[in-house]
């Protein structure tokens, strides 16, 4: 499966929220996750810029992100990316057989997410340590029609990853020290 998605840095997340009602998004759902991302001691899989994640929530997931593809006209950052659900209470012990098999965490983030549908794409409302954002994703033409939408088109699109910018801000604390 190819994910292709667009994400925005925001300051305002409220703000975002009756423009969503307005075009007739849906809110479908609200979670705090956990996200654990792994890699080899050598660094192996961030050196061929492939994500393999645990995401501990209310549906826990087991995540492969592929080199991100060319982007797309407008921007959007293209990905193959393959998933699955873990049962509730899996998710530990596919970290201890990852750690195994010589997969262990290198950054965890935690993140509050807060899900739209609106058409055929997702809209996720992320807020971090590091910066609340907006998430869309799905085709190309719906994308940057929800974007329009939520006047927002106009604004930068962010191309660091979340563990990229949990990477930063780690450097960033490390330095102030």
């Amino acid at each position: 499966m190819i994910e292709r998605e667009v994400k925005i840095r925001v300051s305002d997340l409220a703000a975002l929220r009756p423009r969503l009602e307005a075009m007739g998004a849906t809110r479908t759902g609200e979670e705090h996750e956990i996200n654990h991302i792994l890699d080899t001691a050598d660094g192996s899989l961030q050196r061929r810029s492939e994500v393999l994640r645990v995401r501990r929530a209310g549906k826990s997931t087991f995540t492969w992100k592929g080199i991100a593809a060319d982007q797309d006209p407008y921007g959007h950052k293209a990905r193959e990316e393959l998933e699955v659900e873990i049962v509730a209470d899996g998710a530990e012990t596919l970290l201890a057989i990852l750690g195994k098999l010589g997969y262990n965490e290198v950054i965890r983030y935690t993140k509050h997410r807060e899900t739209w549908r609106w058409q055929s794409v997702e809209i996720a409302l992320d807020r971090l340590d590091f910066g609340n954002f907006i998430e869309i994703e799905g085709e190309a033409a719906i994308i940057q029609d929800a974007l329009h939408r939520l006047q927002l088109d106009g604004e930068p699109i962010e191309q660091h990853s979340y563990p990229e910018l949990q990477r930063v801000m780690q450097l960033e604390r490390e330095r102030a020290q």
